[in-house]
């Protein structure tokens, strides 16, 4: 028998519920140690919900595998090949330090860090270790925006005019996405996702001009943004709207409309989820996705990395650590009524 990846889980939200989901449907990979501070989510009496269906279907309870209040003595266990952290943003920083001065594989969930500061030293300490880390950006890896990206670079359909994204839904419970200085806002926690998707189809904008407003978290938890390009490249029109600040029961949905030269592409994910294409002199046509969601995709892609000995993605994770440079711009603009011009170091 071939020998299996060892993972340890750090974080027992719907996140890492949902990361212990898809380890399970994974052969190559064993889960052997989890870590949370409430026993309550160790010993399964106290299972996170998620936003989306599918999200958190992990179980602890028939799980034989270590178990740690402290994440930080789950990266000590040598027994150990990759850590999955899921802990709150504002601890992204310390446990990636902490994992890849272990020489342990690191997944870490999005947003990369709480700052861009802490971004960049992120970047720096995987510049400099032989092991590999990815930023869970799970857009890029969800089908629907796989079929996209994909869309977008090959010009299939001519140049992509105008892209709009919407991400909303109704505030998330817990302490955690209560704090601003934890969890940064639906601008970072939730809107990230639409910012980076962005970045990694056009690259970094020029500029932006963002308005929004403070919610129950106590930073800014609904904006809208103009992702400005250089005109004279033929750059699309570029915008991107989130919120989790919509009435309770609100529910979840994500979208966007991509508008080409010869097609435009509609998409949604509410209750169900729908792509659908439409040109000029044809029946709209509804796209067949991939089952999955990105989650999976994203994590499968890792652990085969790993297992092939193939080089982190250093690109991905600079891209992953400007995107959070992105978000600090938007929320400078909201606060000056501004553009905001980005000077991100390279």
């Amino acid at each position: 028998m071939a020998k299996k990846l060892k993972v340890g889980v750090i974080g027992l939200g719907s996140m890492g519920s949902t990361h212990l989901d898809i380890y399970s449907q994974i052969g190559e990979v064993e889960v052997v140690a989890i870590a949370d501070p409430k026993k309550s989510r160790l010993d399964g009496s106290n299972r996170a919900e998620g936003n989306i269906r599918g999200q958190a279907q992990g179980s602890v309870t028939r799980l034989e595998a270590k178990k740690y209040l402290d994440g930080m003595d789950l990266i000590d266990d040598p027994d150990i090949e990759l850590v999955d952290i899921c802990v709150g943003t504002n601890l992204h920083f310390v446990f990636v330090e902490a994992a890849l001065a272990k020489g342990k594989h690191v997944l870490v969930e999005k947003p990369l860090a709480r700052t861009y500061d802490e971004a960049k030293r992120i970047v720096a300490l995987a510049l400099n270790s032989s092991t590999n880390i990815m930023s869970a950006m799970c857009l890029r890896y969800w089908p629907a925006w796989v079929w996209l990206k994909k869309l977008i670079k090959n010009k299939e359909y001519g140049e992509c005019l105008s892209l709009t994204c919407k991400r909303q839904t109704s505030h998330p419970p817990g302490t955690f996405y209560s704090s601003d200085d934890e969890c940064g806002g639906a601008i970072l926690d939730l809107h990230i996702h639409d910012t980076d998707f962005i970045n990694y189809c056009f690259g970094m904008p020029r500029a932006v001009f963002s308005q929004g407003y403070k919610g129950p978290s106590g930073g800014i938890d609904h904006v809208a943004t103009h992702y400005i390009y250089d005109q004279s490249q033929n750059a699309p029109l570029v915008t991107a709207e989130g919120t989790w600040t919509m009435q309770e029961g609100y529910g979840f949905n994500m979208s966007y409309t991509a508008n080409f030269e010869k097609a435009t592409a509609c998409y949604l994910l509410d209750d169900e989820e729908t792509l659908t294409l439409f040109r000029s002199g044809y029946e709209p046509e509804l796209i067949n996705l991939d089952e999955g969601m990105g989650y999976e995709f994203e994590i499968r892609s890792f652990v085969d990395d790993i297992l092939s000995n193939k080089k982190i993605n250093i690109n991905l994770l600079k891209q992953a650590a400007e995107s959070v440079a992105i978000i600090e711009a938007e929320m400078v603009s909201i606060k000056s009524c501004s553009v905001v011009v980005l000077g991100v170091e390279s």
